[in-house]
């Protein structure tokens, strides 16, 4: 029976978190699934924050046991953590329910800030995207202080930003069907990436060039607005402990 992988989804999604992974998963051969809200209808389609609308095969009501619990990065995941905290979260609590009976819990991008939410990283050593380290430390974890693509802790798999799903999710499938079934799924993906450029993440060579890239990055995305929200949930969260 093929393991089963599940991509919980929320509105603001990154497309790439979630796309990229999920063709490394198809071509192991693996039954993946699209997590989202559902009525009585079934699930609700969902928009990430490119505009992409995608209807989910899963709610978090119907959804099985997965093997493997990937959670995608998006443009706002603050505002998930503020629909609540765990326990009157629709969102946390399905992460915390699946994780129990999961192989592997795993994250791309900021979505590490919504397994941290549901305290699923406390202890662990970890990653997320470059520009929202110091609001993921602001969680009881472990932050690696430089670019790895992704960082393995127990059964804690994270990864940085956006396309570090790829490689991630290479290495997922090498810990579960092995280093030859991995390099099968390189070889049909053509994943070979020569960038044109090397502006990569902050360490990257041409960031010289234009080191004020970075804090522009930063402010665009409002990280420093991002970092006092999560300070005020959880400190709410403390609170009503």
């Amino acid at each position: 029976m093929a393991l089963k992988v599940g991509m919980p989804l929320y509105e603001g999604f990154d497309s790439l978190d979630v796309a990229g992974p999920f063709q490394t998963f198809t071509f192991a051969g693996m039954e993946c699934h699209l997590i989202g809200p559902g009525d009585a209808c079934g699930p609700i389609a969902v928009t990430s924050f490119e505009g992409i609308r995608v209807t989910p095969d899963k709610t978090f009501e119907n959804c099985p046991q997965l093997d493997v619990l990937f959670v995608p990065g998006g443009s706002n995941p603050v505002s998930v953590l503020n629909v609540g905290h765990p326990g009157s979260n629709p969102y946390l609590d399905f992460l915390i329910q699946q994780a129990k009976g999961a192989q592997l819990v795993c994250s791309v991008c900021t979505g590490a800030l919504l397994l941290a939410g549901a305290g699923l990283l406390d202890g662990h050593l970890v990653t997320t995207h470059w520009a929202f380290k110091d609001v993921l430390r602001l969680f009881p974890v472990r932050v690696v202080d430089d670019y790895r693509r992704y960082v393995q802790s127990g059964q804690r798999i994270t990864g940085a930003g956006i396309s570090s799903g790829m490689d991630e999710s290479m290495y997922i499938v090498s810990l579960l069907y092995g280093l030859d079934t991995a390099r099968r799924c390189q070889l049909a993906m053509q994943y070979n990436p020569h960038p044109p450029f090397h502006c990569g993440d902050p360490a990257d060579s041409e960031i010289q060039d234009d080191p004020g890239m970075v804090e522009d990055r930063k402010t665009e995305w409002q990280v420093y607005e991002a970092a006092k929200a999560v300070e005020c949930w959880l400190r709410d969260s403390k609170a009503t402990a």
